[in-house]
């Protein structure tokens, strides 16, 4: 009986160990605490563990004696067999995935929680191997392209209930395959360029101080340390230098591979669906996904809730905040978008 309560007890500690087990960056901290954990279970339960660990925290491998792992290793026949073997079955595996690529500060974070909570999905990452998205922002992933990585994409296509994933991310023929193969439905999120620059702002200056401690969230937005003591025209200079260009290729991205019938996006504007009925925008998201995965009524619902308007980042909800920045900034954003005129129309991005 003593044996049953332990394990009982230690597996009851599974689930909570893997989740703070995810979030660990530290190299040796990663190792002392998983081996530390390993050792808890008896020998007959240590490669379930093991395994456990391992698809929790990408840098998690165990250490074992070399004769032990050779007797896990597996050949590139093998490895093409299973790999196969995964991506058929989450080709077949018939649940409501979404890729919500997203312009930041263009609402996403709400759209995406209402979207969670109206179709009971979870959210998970695509671009990092990881069992959350947060997870991947504890790692350190946060400056990195948010591409799509194929083994998130196959985990998460074996999850059995789909998925929500939000990411930045620009389309590429790549990734438009990527897309088709997994089963995975795009909604394409935009706001006006002015309006992000400002929006953009308020959010980072919400936790920038503008003191030395600012370096620490350098892996988070790559901006400088001194960017929170900056005043509001430097500061909008350095995002409209660094982001303008990207907004821009995001946005013509998406459309020139729908253009070529790569992907088969849903748009949703910042200005004219996220600010106008959520009734009109509920029926259009159904329709996108299927009446018989979206509720329409479940999803209106969703779409005008903001009791937790802040922990979604909803900031202010209007349109028009860029009309006041400074002539300098506004003038870098027009001059960027001026070299992209003749490859799509970008007036929803920066007006007529």
């Amino acid at each position: 009986m003593d044996n049953l309560a332990r394990k009982d007890t230690l597996d009851a500690e599974i689930g909570p160990f893997l989740e703070m087990f995810s979030k660990i960056g530290n190299a040796v901290d990663i190792r002392l605490k998983g081996h530390e954990f390993l050792g808890r279970f008896p020998p007959q339960r240590r490669l379930e563990i093991a395994a456990a660990l391992s698809w929790a925290n990408p840098f998690f491998t165990p250490d074992m004696p070399s004769e032990a792992a050779q007797k896990l290793a597996l050949n590139l026949n093998q490895f093409a067999e299973f790999v196969m073997r995964a991506k058929l079955t989450a080709k077949r595996a018939g649940q409501l995935n979404i890729l919500l690529a997203c312009a930041p500060k263009s609402a996403s974070t709400f759209i995406e929680t209402a979207l969670r909570k109206a179709l009971d999905l979870p959210t998970v990452s695509l671009f990092t191997s990881t069992p959350s998205g947060f997870a991947g922002s504890m790692l350190g992933a946060n400056l990195r392209e948010q591409e799509m990585d194929e083994l998130a994409l196959i985990r998460n296509g074996l999850n059995g209930a789909g998925y929500v994933a939000q990411h930045h991310t620009r389309c590429t023929p790549y990734l438009a395959g990527m897309l088709s193969t997994y089963n995975i439905t795009p909604i394409i999120t935009h706001r006006n360029l002015f309006d992000t620059i400002v929006s953009l702002d308020d959010m980072i200056m919400a936790y920038r101080t503008g003191d030395a401690r600012d370096s620490a969230h350098y892996f988070s937005d790559g901006l400088p340390a001194n960017y929170g003591g900056l005043d509001w025209e430097d500061r909008l200079t350095i995002l409209a230098q660094r982001n303008t260009a990207w907004f821009i290729q995001f946005f013509v991205s998406w459309k020139k591979c729908e253009r070529a019938g790569l992907a088969r996006p849903l748009w949703i504007s910042y200005e004219n669906d996220f600010l106008g009925d959520k009734a009109v925008l509920a029926a259009r998201v159904s329709r996108h996904l299927g009446a018989e995965c979206a509720d329409p009524a479940k999803l209106a619902d969703a779409f005008e809730d903001k009791r937790d308007a802040d922990a979604r980042r909803f900031n202010k909800g209007v349109a028009g905040r860029g009309r006041d920045m400074p002539e300098s900034v506004r003038e870098i954003i027009l001059k960027t978008a001026s070299y992209y005129r003749d490859e799509e129309d970008i007036s929803p991005l920066i007006g007529d």
